[in-house]
């Protein structure tokens, strides 16, 4: 495997597949780039499994006992159907990779199709065709200003569990030293409750190629600079998936 994979994060998938070494190959694979793998021994056990669980993608072998791949592709379909629920990915996972087989596989309701041995490269395309929104690049760095320790914790521990690497400032001096001796792909901090400094950092941000997300309280009022310096501005933020769709989206 190449160094530096992409991680999709916060996906869980559902592996159909009756060959053990396949399993555990598959799942090293998902392991690797950060998605939570449960496993169905055969088609009846997939399907059982998706009537009892929700997940964000099935991978799905075709030659197996008691219900192969195409019949539990079939059932989990009209399953979604009868209780008008959304659609899962289906992703076909075979050894029979002759040409036709990924249109005849599409034909039969699955979404996608891959070869065994799997391709690498063809397989982190075809995630990104999914779950563009759910991939992070571990490479990048924030830097967090908030106005206490506390806080600057729990978002820190959110934007690394997104696949970020994290600097904390402490202080307004530390955030400015670190501004000013580092290099970051996002800047996540508290307006300052001084206008004063508050205007001073911007000034800073404002010769910054950097996307920032500025957190305010209610009662803070917004001016037309901080509007065009700032990338975003919202009011503070604890949850998980808010915190991920306001970075995602800088």
């Amino acid at each position: 495997m190449r160094d530096n994979l992409p991680k999709f994060n916060n996906l869980n998938a559902l592996l159909v597949e009756d060959n053990p070494i396949n399993r555990k190959m598959m799942k090293y694979t998902l392991k690797s780039i950060g998605i939570n793998c449960d496993i169905a021994e055969n088609g009846q056990i997939g399907f059982d499994m998706r009537k009892k669980n929700r997940y964000d993608v099935i991978f799905m072998d075709i030659q197996m006992p008691v219900m192969n791949g195409i019949e539990a592709t079939k059932a989990i379909i009209k399953y979604e159907k009868d209780n008008n629920l959304e659609h899962i990915p289906i992703i076909a996972v075979t050894a029979n990779a002759m040409n036709g087989n990924r249109e005849k596989f599409l034909s039969e309701g699955m979404d996608e199709f891959i070869a065994k041995p799997i391709d690498l490269n063809l397989f982190l395309d075809i995630l990104e065709k999914f779950f563009q929104k759910n991939r992070v690049n571990n490479n990048k760095t924030i830097l967090i200003y908030k106005k206490t320790r506390v806080e600057s914790k729990i978002i820190g521990a959110i934007v690394e569990k997104l696949g970020y690497k994290v600097n904390i400032a402490n202080s307004v001096n530390e955030f400015k030293e670190l501004l000013n001796s580092n290099s970051y792909h996002i800047i996540l901090l508290d307006r300052l409750k001084s206008n004063i400094q508050h205007q001073d950092i911007t000034k800073i941000l404002k010769y910054i190629d950097t996307p920032t997300l500025l957190f305010i309280d209610k009662e803070t009022k917004i001016t037309n600079i901080d509007r065009e310096i700032y990338s975003e501005i919202t009011y503070k933020l604890t949850s998980f998936n808010e915190i991920q769709d306001k970075i995602l989206n800088l």
